[in-house]
């Protein structure tokens, strides 16, 4: 019960919170920048076909529909502020908890195992919901701006609609928790929020830099199936997980979760923070 009133508390302070409405609608506004089609040599982002291009032109084509341009929407910008986002409203306030010599009077109270836990839950939980609370806003914005599959375009999916839209929102909000765990795992050796989100970032894009790098040498060396692999580890790669496709992949980010519980855990075990 001491855990559940910890969780509580964390998750409340997370999300009602000006930091998560910011990160939530300013994921959802990045969506609009992702690639909506491609057109004469170049491409058209979602933002451009909501602002020059009417309604009567795109009615008739599948891949400008709302429901298309709703599964397209996490594009490179989503995913390269995605650590900044998704741990906006829960990473700092844990800063100013250390800082401010507040966590030396918590954990006599419930603890280090359990303030450790709970923050690490209330963190995955306020990421994920930052990027589906944005992402959930944006697919509001296709169902208004952009006209719906027809009947004839429906029946050729592989499934309904809904199922596709579920399916895509678990994929966002698992995706940011993949996001936290970078900035979560700083947040055990730095009390400085800046810090921990700026090098969350560099070091997330520098992850994703290098899984690019080496799934095109090795589509260029024509191991296909090696390259595929490769992009399983990519952090959007859930979407496609929740999709049907190499599901137990999510336990391997699961295992990261792990892994980053004890490096949060090992500080405290260790004495090395107590809130000083």
């Amino acid at each position: 019960m001491k855990l559940f009133r910890l969780l509580k508390s964390d998750q409340y302070r997370a999300v009602v919170h000006v930091d998560f409405l910011g990160a939530a609608l300013l994921f959802g506004a990045l969506c609009f920048t992702a690639e909506g089609y491609w057109e004469a040599g170049r491409s058209i982002t979602v933002l451009e076909l909501a602002l020059f291009h009417p309604v009567e032109e795109i009615s008739s084509r599948f891949l400008l529909s709302g429901y298309h341009l709703f599964l397209a929407g996490i594009g490179p910008y989503n995913l390269m502020f995605a650590p900044i986002l998704a741990a906006l409203p829960s990473v700092p306030g844990f800063c100013r908890e250390r800082s401010g010599g507040y966590l030396r009077l918590l954990i006599p109270r419930c603890g280090e195992a359990q303030r450790c836990l709970s923050l690490w839950l209330s963190a995955l939980l306020a990421g994920g919901l930052v990027v589906i609370a944005g992402y959930g806003l944006y697919g509001l914005c296709c169902w208004v701006l952009f006209p719906g599959l027809t009947p004839e375009a429906a029946q050729w999916l592989a499934a309904p609609v809904w199922s596709g839209i579920l399916s895509q929102l678990a994929g966002a909000f698992f995706f940011g928790m993949v996001a936290t765990l970078l900035p979560l795992a700083l947040a055990g050796v730095s009390k400085n929020a800046c810090f921990i989100l700026c090098t969350g970032f560099a070091l997330f894009y520098i992850y994703c830099n290098s899984l690019d790098a080496l799934s095109n040498r090795l589509f260029d060396s024509g191991d296909l199936e090696r390259s595929f692999q490769v992009m399983m580890l990519y952090p959007t790669s859930v979407f496609q997980c929740f999709s049907g496709h190499q599901t137990w992949r999510l336990a391997l980010w699961g295992g990261g979760a792990a892994v980053v519980l004890g490096l949060l855990r090992l500080p405290m075990a260790r004495r090395l923070d107590k809130g000083a």
